[in-house]
């Protein structure tokens, strides 16, 4: 019954806050920092779905960088948008567009959508990030497993991002979230829901050619420390 109306409640605020967006980002739209400071109008949610997101270790200061996160599921929203990086768009598959209130939220954050059968046209997108970072100094937020890992660990990465960040001669900033299959929402007790940033790699001196070995670099720290931040969940349940 908790978990039914958990549900309903974040739903709907879901929707009132898609509808605070629009009205918000339509005095200042596909600003670089959107999407950082509307996710800021979120935090209600955490009370509504009784989550307490912790972060580790914030946002450093990097200036123009590629970010990339752990895509689990639904729950996303929650752990990534707690330490959302400062103008920073995220690429999303078309289909968002088409949610209700959501996706012209989505679109004025500034976001880009992305028709992922479209293999061509989705390394196209590689050098229009490249424009977007080098001319508008704004950042980027990717999911390099391309698809939501609904508990099976940290999927292999795909390259794009890796391509992006190197002919754009930025640094790659990963950001971990503890898994969140940890986190059950049928519970009266608060979950907690562990969040941090890795120092940012450098992507001087190599070439598109090395991507593979500079996304799999990344894959390793990131699964290292996401194991720790769900040692850290399991520590805080033991208290």
């Amino acid at each position: 019954m908790l978990y039914f109306f958990r549900l309903f409640a974040v739903i709907t605020y879901f929707f009132i806050f898609s509808f605070i967006v629009i009205l918000y980002l339509s005095f200042r739209p596909f600003k670089p920092n959107n999407a950082h400071k509307a996710l800021k109008l979120f935090k209600p949610a955490h009370w509504l779905a009784g989550i307490n997101v912790i972060c580790v270790k914030e946002q450093p200061e990097v200036g123009t960088a590629i970010y990339i996160a752990n895509h689990q599921n639904l729950l996303d929203i929650f752990l990534i948008g707690k330490i959302w990086p400062k103008n920073a768009s995220v690429i999303g598959k078309k289909s968002l567009m088409w949610i209700p209130l959501f996706g012209p939220a989505y679109w004025l954050a500034g976001n880009i959508f992305i028709n992922r059968g479209d293999k061509r046209k989705a390394w196209a997108l590689v050098d229009q990030v490249v424009e977007h970072l080098q001319q508008e100094k704004r950042s980027f937020l990717f999911m390099p497993e391309g698809t939501r890992s609904k508990g099976r660990g940290l999927l292999p990465f795909k390259k794009g991002a890796f391509a992006a960040a190197i002919k754009a001669g930025v640094p790659i900033v990963p950001l971990c979230c503890s898994s969140a299959t940890m986190i059950d929402l049928k519970q009266w007790h608060v979950k907690p829901a562990y969040v941090s940033y890795l120092e940012p790699i450098s992507t001087i001196g190599l070439t598109v050619d090395d991507s593979a070995e500079l996304a799999q670099r990344c894959h390793d720290l990131m699964k290292e420390k996401i194991a720790e931040l769900d040692q850290m969940v399991n520590d805080h349940k033991l208290k």
